[in-house]
């Protein structure tokens, strides 16, 4: 079995350091605080930081005295924790199982051969996959968890044997400092004259157990470890936050800092191959309280500018009370379902942007004034409702795809024409000839009536005491048209009711 383990150094760093966008701007020197104030003790540092003299256990006041440049940043729960699940996500782009702890994932890379030649191109692609989720790590491949781990400290790529006797002549040069002792441990065997792992491996067992009472470390010296990879299952949701040190109001802040939780998220689904199927947002506002919002998705994707887009319709609709301070993403991750194209229908829009569409439609008008047209059981041919939009494509019907012609008739299938109703019908005058309609008249329509069909009396609703009369015809105009009219009876007032597409 050979084990990967990434190892995300000062992942409490790299946590902050996630949110900056621009590389140059993490070259900058940088450093992590403990917490607000200027007497806050530096946790983190970058290489920039280190160069120009600041060091760790150092005050913000000291270390700003040293590098007057110095961009202090800090410490937030909620990016440390998205910064572990990063690392995790980024363990389960190559493997279904991983193990996790404090700023390292295992998994198991054996089955991978196939994929890369060697395991050094495997450790290679491990730190680009990271460098993606905007973590820099370290990556050591060995037979068990444990010399993984000790790898980890021994370089960024490192590569350890698959015997005992080989994973030790690799780690005979290290120092003692890549096995993690404890002060004590470390303070006898330096009085032992004891400096690299090596000289440690040397040292007959059965002594070094009696007098230091712990033999892992000798075992690990020796290229043995019996830790168990015990696997833990992925999390449910992917959840990335923020939060800022000024209230925001306005719209344009606001979607730069949820743009960047949002590329962070869908690049962790990336690695799971997975995509968003739904997203709450939950905003943090000042001086306290919460705003909770669901942003339902009709199918699964991995577009930012889509979210980011639905996001902003619902803040539109309905905005925040008070300025924003902090905001979450939590995301519920689903599979990416392939859509099959179909023979006899034109592609239609895909289901996520059919979705924005309908949502800015409904932001402009209103969710009830949105849907779909559906027919009502009315005497009235005008009378309609309106059922929710339909994202996803309706089946087909089960006749859909015959020819055309039946082939033991030859009698071809008959076409229909569509109605384009005017919404309230439209007032208009009629001329009436000796056979029926002749002439009409309206604000947009004036022609003469080649060829009228009807009249098709419709009357109904006399039981509910508003009971009504209609005479409808189809008229064929000079203007090239088709129109559906008809005439009040109780009114004698004429209506045109659209016309045939």
């Amino acid at each position: 079995m050979r084990i990967a383990c990434a190892h995300a150094p000062q992942i409490a760093l790299q946590s902050v350091l996630r949110g900056l966008t621009e590389p140059h701007e993490r070259e900058a020197p940088i450093a992590l605080a403990a917490g607000p104030g200027e007497r806050a003790l530096l946790l983190g540092l970058t290489r920039s930081a280190r160069l120009a003299g600041a060091c760790l256990g150092m005050t913000v006041t000291q270390a700003r005295a040293m590098v007057p440049s110095l961009r202090v940043m800090r410490a937030r729960p909620a990016d440390g924790d998205a910064a572990q699940a990063a690392l995790q996500d980024l363990g389960l782009s190559f493997a279904p199982r991983i193990e996790a702890e404090s700023g390292r994932v295992f998994f198991q890379v054996g089955d991978l051969g196939s994929l890369y030649p060697n395991e050094q191109a495997m450790s290679q692609a491990i730190q680009a996959r990271a460098t993606q989720l905007g973590l820099a790590v370290r990556v050591a491949i060995a037979s068990s968890k444990g010399l993984a781990r000790v790898g980890t400290r021994a370089g960024e790529i490192v590569i350890l044997p698959e015997t005992a006797g080989a994973a030790k002549a690799r780690l005979a040069g290290l120092p003692l400092t890549v096995l993690d002792l404890d002060e004590e441990t470390r303070q006898v065997l330096q009085h032992w004259g004891i400096k690299t792992v090596g000289e440690l491996a040397s040292l007959p067992g059965p002594e070094v157990t009696l007098r230091l009472g712990a033999a892992h470390f000798h075992r690990l010296a020796n290229g043995i470890d019996a830790e168990p990879f015990l696997p833990q299952p992925p999390a449910d949701a992917i959840e990335e936050g923020t939060e800022v040190d000024y209230p925001i109001e306005s719209w344009e802040p606001l979607s730069f800092l949820l743009r960047g939780l949002l590329d962070r998220a869908l690049q962790r689904l990336a690695c799971r191959s997975l995509a968003c199927a739904g997203l709450i947002l939950r905003l943090k506002l000042a001086p306290r309280g919460f705003d909770l919002r669901e942003i339902a998705l009709p199918s699964p994707t991995r577009e930012a500018s889509i979210l980011l887009q639905l996001v902003r319709l619902d803040l539109e609709r309905r905005p925040p009370d008070t300025g924003v301070v902090g905001m979450t993403v939590l995301i519920r991750p689903a599979r990416v379902r392939s859509t099959q194209l179909d023979l006899f229908r034109p592609a239609g829009p895909a289901p996520e942007r059919l979705a924005a569409t309908i949502a800015r439609l409904s932001a402009l008008v209103g969710p009830e004034h949105v849907g779909a047209p559906r027919m009502v059981d009315n005497w009235k041919e005008e009378v309609m409702a309106l059922d929710p939009a339909m994202v996803e494509p309706a089946p087909r019907p089960a006749n859909q795809g015959e020819p055309l012609a039946n082939s033991s008739t030859g009698h071809q299938a008959q076409a229909t024409l569509g109605i384009r109703r005017f919404r309230p019908p439209r007032d208009i005058e009629v001329l009436i000839g000796p056979s029926g309609p002749a002439a009409l008249r309206g604000k947009e329509t004036t022609a003469r009536i080649l060829v009228a069909a009807g009249p098709y009396r419709i009357n109904g609703e006399w039981w509910a005491g508003g009971g009504f009369c209609r005479e409808y015809w189809d008229v064929h105009a000079s203007d090239g048209a088709l129109y559906r009219v008809h005439q009040d009876r109780e009114t004698s007032r004429w209506y045109l009711d659209g016309y045939y597409d």
